[in-house]
């Protein structure tokens, strides 16, 4: 770089010979959105609201279980809904947490300097658990399945695993008695009957 003096004595440099402005390390963070699509081998196939309301859940792989553990994963902005329409049907017993996780959606890549970090690489997601009756548990995961669809890459998945049994610590009650809430599901069936 030339340094020149001005009549005054002010430093003046010369503008040709000046390299590139300097730019702080944070102005090349970029984020990437990873998504998955036809081009990178990913099939996108949506189910219908028929399809999800008539599912079929197959539990033959555990004959003599009489409780299943529903856990959702599901996009958090979906949770109120899911949660809402498990209410509104009589399912008042749940879990919720938020999680964080991968899967076809793809994620968020930091990328800093030309490197990625893959730290990011997770999507925020809500998580729900409920543990219900066998007879339940087609219904309790139709409901999640139709509530949480959005139709896009990214609206979760449901896991059905067995329970090999319930306690309520307050009364030290097992069994279906401790699984069964007052005012739940079959209370309500109950009374739909009575009318």
């Amino acid at each position: 770089m030339q340094v020149l003096r001005n009549l005054s004595g002010n430093v003046k440099t010369n503008r040709a010979n000046r390299s590139a402005p300097h730019r702080c390390p944070c102005a090349s963070r970029r984020i990437v959105r990873v998504m998955a699509s036809e081009e990178n081998g990913t099939s996108i196939k949506r189910a219908t609201y028929a399809e999800l309301e008539s599912m079929k859940v197959d539990l033959s792989a555990f004959p003599s279980c009489q409780f299943f553990s529903v856990d959702a994963i599901v996009r958090p902005w979906r949770l109120p809904f899911v949660v809402s329409k498990l209410a509104s049907s009589g399912i008042r017993g749940m879990t919720t947490q938020d999680v964080r996780g991968v899967g076809m959606q793809g994620g968020l890549r930091e990328r800093y300097a030309g490197t990625e970090f893959s730290d990011t690489d997770l999507v925020s997601k809500a998580k729900i658990n409920v543990v219900v009756a066998r007879t339940q548990v087609e219904l309790v995961s139709r409901i999640i399945a139709a509530s949480a669809y959005t139709g896009e890459i990214g609206d979760g998945k449901i896991f059905i695993h067995p329970v090999a049994d319930v306690i309520r610590i307050r009364t030290a009650e097992t069994g279906a008695v401790a699984e069964h809430m007052e005012g739940g599901m079959e209370d309500m069936r109950a009374s739909l009957e009575d009318k």
